[in-house]
């Protein structure tokens, strides 16, 4: 703990998060048979040729350091990608998995000192953050807001619910003059 009390963030240098590196890699699922597959020749090469370099030559600038990126290949050749937080970790690996059962060829890639799987290596993904959940404010005295004082000696609720049953009482009134009215029954009657 007196470590992280003086932890100077200026001298601890910049942050590096390692080398663009291929976690799982399910482009070894092959190409899918003849009648399904809908990619030309090209590109069934290039995928292939990828996976035997062991290489994934891939430059990808826009992959922000704490981010894992899932690439999956359709039937139809088109490359798809998506961007998750390390947190996310083995959902994403979840999605892996599903992806590779259906065949289509996906790949999972990060930054190498930021490897969340332990079983290739990596450390335990850090916990998903937690949720800012806002606090209804506090008064300092109950006087002020309603619920204390001398004169009062009653909650909000307890005055809310008087108004209501003053108005109904108003209500059932006026409803009962308007009955006797229409009916002609006098004012001493039973009703």
């Amino acid at each position: 703990m007196a470590s992280l009390n003086n932890f100077d963030g200026g001298a601890a240098g910049k942050y590096d998060p390692g080398l663009i590196t291929i976690f799982w890699d399910g482009r070894q699922s092959g190409a899918p048979p003849p009648s399904e597959d809908k990619m030309s020749y090209y590109q069934s090469y290039y995928i292939a040729g990828l996976y035997k370099l062991g290489w994934p030559s891939y430059h990808t600038p826009d992959l922000e350091p704490g981010k894992l990126r899932l690439v999956f290949y359709t039937h139809a050749g088109s490359e798809g990608t998506r961007d998750y937080p390390l947190w996310n970790a083995y959902a994403v690996k979840d999605m892996f998995d599903s992806l590779y059962s259906e065949g289509f060829r996906p790949m999972l890639m990060g930054f190498a000192n930021e490897n969340p799987y332990r079983e290739i290596g990596g450390s335990e993904p850090p916990p998903e953050p937690k949720k800012f959940i806002p606090r209804a404010a506090k008064s300092v005295s109950g006087s002020y807001s309603g619920h204390g004082g001398k004169n009062s000696g009653a909650t909000p609720h307890d005055r809310i619910m008087a108004i209501i049953e003053k108005e109904d009482e108003r209500e059932a009134k006026r409803k009962r003059e308007e009955f006797e009215k229409l009916n002609g029954v006098e004012d001493h009657e039973a009703v």
